[in-house]
């Protein structure tokens, strides 16, 4: 039983330990930086209000991973917006309630306790 970790993150490490982190694709030699990456893809989407949207419906369609990675770009352009850390603390909490490894529970858990801490009361 996958309790403490996954057999996922442990077959990671080993790769990346052996084969290093590049994957081959030239793309990640240099990548963009994070909050630069969800500038652009926040434009593409159509602007912020089209990305909460998004991130609104994989909550209602249990996209919980979804909702999350949505919501992501948001906070790194406006780590202060109050919806994007809703819907990203709830598509946490579902997504924590859902784990078997200890630690990925944990983490999901504390993470969405985290973006909620200072949150006016709905």
């Amino acid at each position: 039983m996958e309790f403490y970790g996954t057999v996922a993150w442990e077959v990671r490490a080993i790769y990346e330990n052996y084969a290093g982190w590049f994957d081959g694709n030239p793309s990640n030699l240099f990548p963009l930086s994070g909050n630069d990456r969800a500038a652009r893809i926040i434009e593409l989407a159509g602007g912020r209000d089209q990305v909460l949207l998004r991130a609104r419906r994989a909550v209602v369609n249990k996209d919980f991973q979804w909702a999350a990675e949505l919501t992501d770009y948001v906070l790194a352009i406006d780590g202060g917006n109050v919806e994007a850390k809703r819907l990203k603390a709830t598509a946490l909490m579902e997504l924590g309630e859902r784990q078997i490894s200890a630690i990925a529970r944990n983490y999901y858990l504390s993470a969405a306790r985290y973006l909620l801490r200072e949150l006016p009361a709905q």
